[in-house]
């Protein structure tokens, strides 16, 4: 049992700081998010184009344009909960 314990904060702790990768769409990609490189963030929606910068916290992801912050969550499955809905990774 204490080997369980260890592993999973192991495994919390191998999540903070770490980075996605890859870009991140809505079922009709309308809306979706591409963390490229280092911290930065591509943003998409109806077709208006933005660069931002994010950063991870456990299964937070705060993504910062323009002085304002949004703040996601990472579910489970790997998708992305937004205010817009869940955007999944495309393959």
């Amino acid at each position: 049992m204490r080997e369980i314990g260890l592993l999973i904060m192991l495994l919390l702790l191998s999540a903070c700081g770490s980075k996605l990768s890859g870009e991140y769409a809505d079922k009709t990609g309308t809306v979706s998010y591409t963390f490229g490189t280092g911290d930065k963030v591509f943003m998409s929606a109806l077709g208006i184009e933005s660069e931002g910068k994010y950063e991870i916290d456990g299964d937070r992801v705060k993504v910062e344009n323009n002085g304002q912050n949004v703040v996601f969550t990472i579910l489970e499955d790997g998708s992305i909960k937004t205010p817009f809905g869940n955007l999944k990774k495309k393959q």
